[in-house]
């Protein structure tokens, strides 16, 4: 794994490094395999095509994107060419895509659909043109603005988190550490380019001279993972239920590292993969810290181990703090970067933890998501976690519904394996381990998510105040 400079000044492009190197080994895995070599051209002429287009260094470069190849090449362009990268969901409808990239100042709007009306340039790019190097390196400089995700916060209002290029690349060597990764390797783009986690794989990969392996959709990820040289996953828990009952065996595979997050991990989810020969990892991370903060092997509930090298936490009144070379540049709003940060630099999470006696991290959830019932406080993730370790249930969500005796509730959506048990044997199975008052009144079944793999909190909750709701008024 090549090690960027630290210098605040400039560090060597590893896909240019490769590409003289290593010019044959391959860089993309996807129908036609790109080499280092050709996608070290493909990208000089992306460069070239930007600067004809007139976005310079310091654009800003509106994207809808998810992982496809042009994907790829584009958010990587941009790297090279200081060009701030600001992807967008395809999800999203023209006239939101119009409003996020106002909100963006976009200076250029690329999409393989329509291009919303505005005060950008809208670009027509071609990717599969090829231009070979003229020269022997390609410097980046490790202190420019990189790239903005939009993230939404606790109010559901969309923040744009800025990153510098040293907070990626700090990132990405700090990963390594604990999650080896060489030119023989293979990750596959499990998650979309617009979240931080799918972005950070491209630095992951490119800085060690790896393999990034697209995500082929239209294939089930069991056959994927059979014929594909994927040795690294990234995937939420439900991803990962899914593939087991498609019969996933890891002994088929190449994988040997498989990384979890995003919800609580089920300890039977552990246990069957560990049974397989397979050992997972769990991660705890935020978009502004560029994705993981800690990385552990599975232990008890919301363990997530000890900080990675270039990251920082503490625990202030029980909320987790962070900081270090990863931590973003800020929000961008407005026309300027706004960095909330206290008077010692710590970045407030709004997550709840606390360390363990050896030092490791455990979050109990957000803060935000607390709720008082009867003058107890109520910490929904303490429920969910226990809930999902039951063999029966795939997915939980708790989430608080009005009540005149106690003033809030816990209501609990279940999403099952197969064969619903009945709500008294999750009661029984809660109050094992919980206070009484910790277990749900109300048991919803698990919504439609249109496609979703992580449920919205604030969603849940007006579903179901208003299933509860009605149930009150048949009564």
């Amino acid at each position: 794994m090549i090690d960027p400079s630290r210098s605040p000044a400039q560090t060597p492009c590893p896909i240019r490094h490769r590409a003289i190197s290593a010019p044959n080994r391959i860089a993309i895995h996807t129908a036609s395999p790109l080499s280092y070599r050709q996608l070290d051209a493909r990208l000089n002429s992306l460069c070239q095509q930007l600067e004809q287009a007139g976005v310079h260094r310091g654009d800003h470069l509106t994207a809808v994107v998810r992982g496809a190849l042009e994907d790829v090449l584009l958010a990587w362009t941009c790297v090279r060419s200081g060009v701030v990268f600001c992807p967008l969901n395809p999800a999203f409808p023209l006239e939101k895509q119009r409003e996020l990239a106002l909100q963006l100042d976009a200076d250029a709007f690329w999409s393989a659909g329509e291009i919303p009306a505005g005060n950008w340039q809208p670009l027509c790019l071609d990717f599969a043109r090829e231009l070979p190097a003229s020269e022997e390196a390609w410097p980046l400089e490790s202190t420019q603005l990189n790239n903005m995700i939009l993230t939404s916060g606790s109010s559901g209002t969309p923040k744009a988190v800025v990153h510098r290029l040293c907070n990626h690349l700090a990132s990405a060597r700090g990963s390594a550490t604990l999650i080896p990764l060489d030119e023989a390797c293979g990750w596959l783009l499990s998650l979309p380019l617009f979240h931080v986690g799918g972005y950070a794989i491209l630095f992951r990969v490119f800085l060690a001279g790896a393999t990034l392996v697209l995500d082929q959709r239209e294939r089930s990820l069991k056959e994927r993972l059979e014929c594909q040289p994927i040795t690294h996953l990234s995937l939420v828990p439900t991803q990962l239920w899914r593939l087991l009952a498609e019969g996933f065996d890891p002994a088929r595979t190449r994988l040997r590292e498989l990384l979890l997050g995003g919800a609580a991990i089920p300890q039977p989810l552990v246990s069957r993969l560990c049974a397989m020969g397979l050992e997972p990892k769990v991660s705890y991370g935020l978009s502004e810290m560029g994705s993981q903060v800690c990385t552990a092997i599975p232990g008890d509930a919301g363990v997530v181990g000890k900080p990675l090298p270039g990251r920082e936490v503490c625990i202030r009144e029980q909320e987790i703090c962070v900081r270090g070379a990863t931590l973003f540049a800020g929000y961008y709003q407005d026309g300027e970067l706004e960095l909330p940060l206290d008077d010692e630099g710590w970045f407030h999470t709004r997550d709840k933890g606390r360390f363990t006696a050896v030092g490791e991290l455990l979050v109990e959830g957000r803060l935000d998501n607390l709720f008082i019932s009867g003058g107890e406080n109520i910490q929904p993730e303490t429920i969910e976690q226990r809930l999902v370790d039951h063999p029966a249930v795939a997915q939980a969500l708790v989430v608080p519904v009005p009540s005149d005796e106690w003033g809030q509730r816990p209501a609990a959506f279940i999403d099952w394996h197969g064969e619903p048990v009945p709500d008294s044997e999750l009661a029984t199975w809660l109050r094992s381990t919980l206070p009484g008052f910790m277990v749900p009144d109300h048991w919803l079944p698990w919504p439609d998510l249109g496609g979703n793999l992580k449920p919205s909190r604030q969603l849940l909750g007006k579903v179901a105040r208003q299933q509860t709701t009605r149930a009150r008024q048949a009564e």
